[in-house]
């Protein structure tokens, strides 16, 4: 697919308006630093909407064949958060100890956005959908990732939704015409996850730090409602992708089991976030899990089930493209990166 100078152009004028529209405060769907401090460490967060990492390395994708299936990771970007936020239940001297030893920074998490796409047949099978441009400056890149790949929005035709977070749903919608980004898809969302976020009383039940998440997510799946499908665990998308449940980091969140030609790939979703906690210390807690205790038994599931079987990740969160596996490392397990 080709893109004109006068698209590029739209593109960037668009991205300053809702720069702008951020920096202003526009609108009760945006998502306040406030707000963000608070859910990812309070004053550590100061600057979070700005100087975000991109995710490492170019090109915009990273292709490669399970079976006879194609999938390509589409970048959206990257997070910048506070090194805290990978774990709030142990000491920070022992926090940025580990950190230090593992070669990562003690006071700066870099965190992908990693979206999986999925080709079989004429089923082009879609992982979440991204931020949008409202949640973080460095975010908010996947529409432009289709165009460099070469892949036409409107080809897709599932959409799978893992969670509710903004950086998985607020892509769903364009942020400037609220246009469906892909108007062609059939949308598939876990039906705990769904009615999570839906809830009419959210507001008087929830943390007021999930506030303006919920307000985006109920915009974005509200634009989708009539062709989201709310199922149950180990749901069949297509024949060879199949929903399973992995709650804890919200509380209906889902991964998708990848499976062809004897092959077996796991898209992991928000379940495994840090390529080093959440492998070498599962029992630790982000700051981002709305259920500590059920995605640490979470995470300990899926190590045990990926080193035992072989499988496959793609994590969402992990360094550019986020594809690796998994192995026993003592009493735990190491990630090890296949690209």
């Amino acid at each position: 697919m080709s893109t004109s100078h006068d698209e590029n152009r739209d593109r960037v004028s668009r991205r300053r308006f809702l720069s702008g529209a951020v920096a202003a405060g526009a609108g009760a769907r945006l998502a306040s630093p406030a707000i963000l401090r608070g859910l990812v460490g309070g004053a550590a967060g100061t600057g979070l909407l700005s100087g975000a990492v991109r995710a490492q390395g170019d090109p915009a994708a990273h292709r490669f064949l399970l079976g006879t299936m194609e999938i390509v990771v589409l970048t959206d970007g990257g997070l910048s958060l506070p090194a805290s936020t990978v774990a709030n239940n142990v000491p920070e001297e022992e926090r940025s100890a580990f950190l230090a030893a593992a070669g990562h920074d003690t006071a700066t998490r870099a965190s992908a956005l990693n979206v999986t796409l999925i080709r079989k047949d004429d089923n082009l099978v879609l992982v979440d959908t991204g931020a949008g441009m409202n949640f973080f400056q460095d975010a908010g890149r996947l529409a432009d990732s289709f165009e460099t790949a070469g892949i036409d929005r409107e080809a897709v035709t599932h959409v799978v939704l893992t969670h509710g977070h903004p950086d998985h749903v607020w892509g769903i919608v364009d942020d400037f015409d609220e246009s469906e980004r892909f108007p062609n898809a059939q949308y598939v969302m876990g039906s705990r996850e769904w009615d999570f976020w839906n809830a009419e009383d959210f507001l008087s039940t929830q943390p007021e730090i999930l506030h303006s998440f919920a307000l985006g997510a109920q915009r974005n799946l509200g634009a989708v409602a009539d062709k989201t499908t709310r199922v149950n665990a180990d749901h069949t998308v297509i024949p060879g992708v199949t929903m399973i449940d992995t709650p804890g980091h919200t509380p209906g969140h889902m991964s998708v089991l990848v499976e062809d030609g004897g092959g077996q790939l796991l898209v992991t979703g928000d379940a495994l976030t840090h390529p080093a906690v959440s492998f070498e210390r599962p029992d630790w807690q982000p700051s981002t899990d709305q259920l500590p205790e059920v995605a640490a038994a979470t995470r300990r599931q899926l190590l045990d089930r990926a080193a035992t079987d072989g499988l496959l990740l793609v994590g969402y969160h992990l360094p550019w493209p986020g594809v690796g596996r998994v192995e026993t490392k003592g009493a735990a397990w190491r990630y090890v990166a296949e690209v």
